[in-house]
């Protein structure tokens, strides 16, 4: 298991095909910026994000929240290819109608797999639920699109939920039984997900790689993984031990008035 706290920042990278930054909850909320000025910075942190490591394909697990309507989204597709799911907090028509350059919707279909450069990525948006609330999948669809893919040879599965039992630090209370076994039924690579304030960190379990990313702010944390060939070769996270958002919204809320 790789330590989230003591992984390298700066190891050096060989020549690999593919750069692939990942991302997932920024919660971008400019209109909150006011009371929470945390909640405005998520698309310029991306941006820099970006500037500064410049990656081939740009992969999320969800959640960039209602500040990411088309235009932010097609800005950030200006600068490096972007294929994500939808999570439970989303601009449902900006991440719906965004589309990359080579006029290719950024948002990933659920269990239909998508080749970037010889990179095979899938996905399965949203979040377990009764199906009520246009965000949910219900464990009958999880299940479904997990056999659908189970003999679809891919390398990257995104899912927004973290899976149970994988051994995430410091503890996993949140994952969900019904991703790990979308997991092991379709045995990628990398399985990439996001929506629980974990910190960032990779994890081997079940001859799968497990991702995590928190990229909230105010860390905005992110990993950049090299693929050659579809295989993992290198994997860098950058984490940053600062004050959790949840913490900064109380301490900016009870300075207020």
């Amino acid at each position: 298991m790789f330590n989230p706290l003591v992984h390298p920042s700066n190891i050096p990278w060989t020549m690999a095909r593919l750069k692939v930054l990942f991302v997932s909850d920024l919660h971008y909320r400019p209109d909150l910026a006011d009371r929470c000025p945390l909640k405005g910075l998520g698309l310029a942190a991306v941006e820099g994000i970006i500037n500064s490591e410049k990656p081939d394909l740009l992969i999320s697990a969800g959640d960039w929240d209602l500040g990411f309507d088309r235009e932010s989204f097609e800005k950030i597709a200006s600068m490096v290819y972007l294929l994500t799911i939808y999570g439970n907090h989303e601009n449902r028509e900006g991440i719906a109608s965004a589309r990359n350059k080579d006029g290719r919707p950024v948002l990933l279909p659920d269990a239909e797999p998508v080749e970037f450069e010889g990179l095979r990525i899938a996905g399965i948006s949203g979040n377990l639920g009764s199906g009520r609330r246009w965000h949910h999948k219900t464990m009958e669809e999880f299940k479904g699109y997990a056999e659908e893919l189970a003999e679809s040879g891919v390398e990257v599965l995104v899912t927004h939920e973290a899976p149970a039992n994988v051994p995430f630090y410091p503890s996993n209370p949140h994952g969900k039984r019904i991703i790990l076994e979308a997991a092991v039924k379709v045995r990628p690579r990398l399985h990439f997900s996001g929506h629980v304030d974990y910190p960032t960190q990779c994890v081997k379990y079940k001859d799968t790689t497990f991702l995590h990313v928190d990229s909230q702010p105010p860390a905005f944390e992110y990993a950049v993984g090299v693929f050659d060939g579809g295989t993992l070769k290198e994997l860098r996270i950058n984490r940053k031990p600062t004050t959790p958002l949840k913490t900064s919204m109380k301490l900016t809320t009870a300075g207020v008035g």
